[in-house]
């Protein structure tokens, strides 16, 4: 089956247009934890004519070509065609352990490229054809057993003062990706970011915060809900 890169895909005439933003995906971001065998992803199509799904892992460059990343899992299948309004099961399977950090979280990116098939009808209509492809990236997260439960892991996070900035520092093992920083009154920053384990950032903020006051930062949980946590200033 030939498939389409989204990284090589030619813009030819554009006269007609077929967009493929059709599958979508149960979930946002995937953990796989230490004692799984495999974990899953399903996908489902949602148009009324089938679409080819490529799926591959990545180690953080975007531009990188699927044939060329070379990461411990192995995906099932990593191309397949999904009938129309129906659905696809992709297996994802550690295959090399050694790769992977025992003392914290290890982050690659799980791709999906979303191709529609050009119709025999719109192969043989006498006008040329511009066939787009929509690439999506999901975090996807190696998290060894002896790290515990992540669900405190924001409120560890240690926040110090400074002129219209703020520091924070991420002592945990985990990766902490960050929507919105408010205190008592307003919100002082609403960029989301992330930070990786043992990683500090300097943030710029709307207002003034001082040490000893106590702010609410917006934090992306394993199910990829924001939830709250409250940490005071140092």
């Amino acid at each position: 089956m030939k498939i389409l890169s989204l990284l090589n895909i030619s813009l030819l005439f554009i006269c007609h247009f077929s967009f493929a933003n059709n599958i979508i995906v149960n979930g946002t971001r995937f953990i796989y934890s230490e004692n799984d065998k495999e974990i899953t992803v399903q996908l489902n199509n949602t148009a009324n004519r089938p679409a080819v799904a490529q799926v591959w892992l990545d180690e953080g460059d975007p531009k990188a070509l699927p044939e060329t990343i070379k990461t411990p899992f192995q995906i099932t299948p990593p191309i397949s065609k999904i009938s129309a309004n129906g659905g696809q099961t992709i297996r994802i399977k550690l295959v090399d352990r050694t790769l992977l950090s025992t003392d914290k979280e290890t982050l690659y990116w799980l791709n999906l490229l979303d191709i529609p098939p050009i119709t025999k009808s719109e192969r043989n209509a006498e006008q040329n054809m511009l066939q787009l492809a929509i690439r999506s990236r999901f975090k996807f997260m190696y998290r060894p057993k002896k790290l515990g439960s992540r669900e405190l892991a924001p409120e560890q996070l240690q926040i110090f003062a400074g002129k219209q900035n703020i520091q924070v520092k991420n002592p945990t093992p985990f990766f902490i990706t960050i929507t919105a920083i408010n205190d008592e009154k307003k919100t002082l920053n609403a960029e989301a970011f992330m930070l990786a384990p043992g990683e500090s950032q300097t943030i710029k903020i709307n207002g003034v915060v001082n040490s000893g006051d106590n702010i609410t930062i917006n934090n992306i949980n394993d199910y990829g809900a924001e939830v709250p946590a409250k940490i005071k200033v140092k």
